[in-house]
C-alpha cells in the first residue's frame, strides 16, 4: 500500500501516517516486524525510514567481489524527511547495496548484529524467498564498507596496518633502529598516503650529484608503494623509473637512539600537506644513509646547501652566509654599531624582511630639512636591498627609495634607540656634525610634520588633523560654551580616517530645507553647500563634499544639553551618522545634522532606531470565520489543511508599514483545551497565531505551511 504525504509537511504527522500503516505489511516474523515498527516509531527525521522491503522490489541484482555485498535497484526506493522543504520524499529506482545476513537461530544475536549494522544509509530489511536469508538493504554509498573488520570506510586503515606489519619480515634495513623508525612511519599510515620504506641502494639509477653534492637527482627502477585499498588489498607500485631527490646524511653516521629526533629535520611536505618523502637507503661502498624524496622536491630546497627553502626559493642560511661573507667590506667605525647591524642581519627570517644596514652619508640626495633640521626627508640614491623572487637574489632599485631621517642627537645608547624604533632599514653618520642618524622608510611618516601615520596605506596624520583642527578653534563659535567644549572633545578624539569629524555648522550654509511630514515636523531633508570634512584617500587630503544632501532634526524640546543628551549625541558618531549641530537663527532652536543614511536606520516618526526584525511573524487571534476550505488530513483528528481569507501580516520595507498577505495556505492544529497554552508556548515560532471553533469551542493553532499544497 502506497502511503499518500502529498498534504503533509509535518514530520509528526507523517509519522503518524506510517504507524497506521503497521496492519498492512509483515515479514512473517513477529521479532522482526517489532523491530522495524519500533525503529519507524524513533524516527527523528535524519536519513531514511527503515522498514520492511519485499524481495521483489529489488531489481537488476548483480553481485561483487566474493558475494559479501551485492548491488541492485530498488524500485519504490527509500522515504525520508526533509527538514529543509518541510516534507516527505520518496526516491525511486535507488541503487543499494544487499548486505546478506545468516539466518536467525538466536533471535537476540540477530537483532544485536542488525543493530550494529544500522547506518542513516540503511533503508530497510528484506528477505530472500528461496534461501530465506535476510538481507540489509543500503544507500550505494555504503559500498564504502571493509568487509575485512567492517569498518564503514571503503578505505580501512587498521587492514592496512596488520597488512604493513606482516610485510615487515619481508625487509630489513640491516639497522634495528632505522627498521624501528620504518615501521613505525608505515603504522601511521593515511588514507592515500605513499609508503615511507626501505628502499635498496640498486634500485637507483643516472645518479647525478648538484649544488655542493648535498642533494643528488637519480631514478628509482621500482618506483614507490602504495597500499592497494580497492582490489588486491596489498601493497602495489605506483609508477616505474621515478625521478628522485638523494639527500645524503653525512652527519648521521652513526645511528642512535637519537635519529627519529634527527630525522624529523629532514621531514618535509608540499603546499597541500602531502609528504615529500618516500624513503631510507643506503650507499653500500660509503655506509652513508640517504632520505629518498620526491623528483620535484628541489622547488622546496636550496641546491647548494639543501636546506628547506622558506618561500620562494628563498633559503635562509644561504642568504644569511652571504650577508655574513661582506661584512668585511664595510664599517661604521663604532665597533658597537657594526655588532649591531652585523647581529640584526644574522636575524633575518623570510625573504621580504628588511636588511638593515650601514649607510654612507654621501649616499643621500634631495636633502629636504623640516623644523630646524629635527626632521628631514631625503632619497637614498643606492636604495634598500630586496629579495628579487623571479632572479632569486638580492637587488637594489637606485634612486628610488624616499626615506625619512632622524637624527640622533640626545641619544646616550644609539643601539637601545635602534632596537625601539620600527621600519628602520639603517644607520648613517653625519660627517660634519658626527651625528647619527636613523634611516626610516618614508611610508609609515608624515612629511608634515614627521609622526608616525595613524593609518600608512591612506597617509593619514592624526596630529597634523588634530592641529588643523585647533587652529581652526578662534574661527567659529555657536555661542554656548558647553556646545564649544562638546564639539572640542569630540574632534580631539578622532582615531581614524574615516571618523566622522562633528562641527559647529552655521545655519545659512543649509539650503533647501524641506520638512519630512511625519506629523510633528521633528525632521527635515537640506543640503549642506559646504559638506562634511573626509579624508579623500586617492589625494591623501581632507576635503569636504560640498552640496551634501543631510536630515536636519529639530531639538524642540531641548532646554538644557544634559550629559544624557550629549551621550547620545556620541553614540551617533560611533555609527558615523551626525555630522553636527547647527541653529536656526530666527527661533533659537538647536538641530542636529546627520548624514542621509540616517533615516535608514531611525524611525522619523519617533527617531528610535530600528529592530531589523520586519520578517518577524505577528502573533493574533484569528476569527474563525475567516477559515475556509478546511479539509482533514488523512483522517487525522489532529490536523487539517485551510485558507486564511485574510492572511498574516507582514512589514512592507519599501512602504515602511504592515500589509496582509490574502489566501494564505495554513496548517490547523487541533489543541487539548486543558493543555492548549503550553502547546501554543512550544509551537509559537512556527504559527500565526490562536483560533477557535464556536460550535466544539476547541482551541486551533495555525501553523506555518512550508510545503505549499
Amino acid at each position: 500500500m502506497d502511503l499518500d504525504f502529498a498534504d503533509c509537511g509535518d514530520l509528526t504527522i507523517g509519522k503518524e501516517i506510517i504507524e497506521g500503516n503497521f496492519i498492512n505489511w509483515t515479514s512473517g516474523n513477529e521479532i522482526i516486524d517489532d523491530y522495524i515498527q519500533e525503529n519507524q516509531s524513533e524516527y527523528d527525521g535524519h536519513g531514511a525510514v527503515f522498514g520492511w522491503i519485499p524481495y521483489n522490489e529489488l531489481i537488476d541484482i548483480k553481485e561483487i567481489e566474493d558475494n559479501r555485498l551485492t548491488t541492485a535497484i530498488l524500485k519504490n526506493g527509500s522515504l525520508y524527511y526533509s527538514k529543509d522543504e518541510k516534507k516527505w520524499i520518496r526516491e525511486s529506482h535507488v541503487n543499494v547495496v544487499l548486505r546478506f545476513l545468516c539466518n536467525p537461530y538466536n533471535t537476540d544475536e540477530f537483532k544485536k548484529k542488525v543493530e550494529s549494522r544500522l547506518t542513516y544509509n540503511c533503508y530497510g530489511i528484506s528477505q530472500n524467498p528461496d534461501t530465506e536469508d535476510y538481507i540489509l538493504v543500503y544507500n550505494i554509498n555504503y559500498y564504502d564498507h571493509c568487509e575485512k573488520c567492517n569498518n564503514y570506510i571503503r578505505w580501512c586503515g587498521q587492514c592496512e596496518v596488520n597488512f604493513l606489519k606482516a610485510n615487515f619480515i619481508n625487509w630489513t634495513s640491516g639497522n634495528e633502529i632505522i627498521d624501528n623508525y620504518i615501521q613505525e612511519k608505515q603504522l601511521k599510515c593515511e588514507y592515500r598516503k605513499t609508503i615511507f620504506e626501505w628502499i635498496p641502494y640498486r634500485e637507483f639509477i643516472y645518479i647525478e650529484e648538484r649544488g655542493d653534492n648535498c642533494l643528488t637527482t637519480a631514478i628509482w627502477k621500482n618506483g614507490p608503494s602504495s597500499y592497494d585499498k580497492y582490489f588486491e588489498k596489498k601493497l602495489k607500485k605506483e609508477s616505474s623509473y621515478e625521478k628522485v631527490v638523494l639527500r645524503f646524511l653525512y652527519d648521521l653516521e652513526i645511528i642512535t637512539d637519537e635519529f627519529s629526533n634527527k630525522a624529523k629535520s629532514y621531514l618535509s611536505e608540499d603546499e597541500y600537506g602531502n609528504s615529500l618523502n618516500y624513503g631510507i637507503s643506503q650507499n653500500p661502498d660509503t655506509n652513508v644513509y640517504i632520505f629518498v624524496s620526491r623528483g620535484d622536491c628541489l622547488k622546496y630546497y636550496c641546491e647548494k646547501c639543501g636546506n628547506g627553502y622558506y618561500a620562494k626559493k628563498w633559503c635562509k642560511q644561504c642568504q644569511i652566509n652571504q650577508l655574513k661573507s661582506n661584512f668585511a667590506n664595510w664599517t661604521s667605525g663604532n665597533e658597537k654599531i657594526d655588532e649591531f647591524i652585523q647581529k640584526m642581519q644574522s636575524e633575518i627570517n623570510k625573504y621580504d624582511d628588511v636588511i638593515f644596514e650601514w649607510i654612507p652619508y654621501n649616499e643621500f640626495i634631495e636633502i629636504k630639512e623640516i623644523e630646524d633640521n629635527y626632521l628631514t626627508f631625503a632619497i637614498w640614491k643606492k636604495g634598500q636591498l630586496s629579495y628579487n623572487t623571479y632572479e632569486k637574489k638580492w637587488i637594489r632599485k637606485s634612486c628610488e627609495k624616499k626615506v625619512y631621517l632622524k637624527y640622533l642627537h640626545n641619544s646616550q645608547d644609539i643601539t637601545d634607540t635602534l632596537l625601539n624604533m620600527a621600519d628602520k632599514l639603517g644607520i648613517s653618520q653625519n660627517p660634519d656634525t658626527k651625528v647619527y642618524i636613523l634611516v626610516c622608510d618614508s611610508y609609515y611618516y608624515c612629511e608634515k610634520c614627521g609622526n608616525k601615520y595613524e593609518d600608512s596605506s591612506y597617509k593619514w596624520c592624526k596630529q597634523c588633523l588634530i592641529n588643523q583642527l585647533k587652529n581652526e578653534i578662534t574661527s567659529w563659535t555657536s555661542g554656548n560654551e558647553k556646545i564649544d567644549d562638546f564639539i572640542q572633545k569630540m574632534q580631539l578624539k578622532v582615531n581614524k580616517y574615516d571618523d566622522v569629524i562633528f562641527e559647529w555648522i552655521p545655519y545659512n550654509v543649509l539650503i533647501g530645507i524641506k520638512e519630512i511630514n511625519n506629523g510633528d515636523n521633528d525632521f527635515a531633508t537640506a543640503i549642506w553647500k559646504d559638506g562634511h570634512l573626509y579624508h579623500d584617500t586617492n589625494i591623501k587630503e581632507w576635503i569636504r563634499k560640498s552640496y551634501e544632501k543631510v536630515v536636519l532634526k529639530f531639538l524642540y524640546d531641548l532646554q538644557n544639553f544634559t550629559d544624557e543628551f550629549l551621550n547620545k549625541v556620541e553614540s551617533y558618531l560611533a555609527n558615523k551618522l551626525v555630522f553636527g549641530i547647527s541653529q536656526n537663527p530666527d527661533t533659537k532652536i538647536y538641530i542636529l545634522v546627520f548624514s542621509y543614511n540616517y533615516l535608514e536606520y531611525y524611525c522619523e516618526k519617533c527617531g528610535n532606531k530600528y529592530e531589523h526584525d520586519h520578517d518577524n511573524v505577528i502573533i493574533e487571534w484569528i476569527p474563525y470565520n475567516e477559515l475556509i476550505e478546511i479539509k482533514k488530513i488523512n483522517g487525522s483528528d489532529k490536523f487539517s489543511t485551510a485558507i486564511w481569507k485574510n492572511g498574516p501580516l507582514y512589514y512592507r520595507r519599501l512602504h515602511k508599514k504592515y500589509k496582509r498577505k490574502l489566501n494564505e495556505n495554513v496548517l490547523l492544529k487541533y489543541l487539548n483545551n486543558n493543555t492548549f497554552l503550553k502547546e501554543i508556548e512550544y509551537s509559537i515560532e512556527e504559527s500565526y497565531g490562536v483560533s477557535q471553533n464556536p460550535n466544539t469551542n476547541d482551541f486551533i493553532l495555525l501553523c506555518i505551511m512550508s510545503n505549499k499544497s
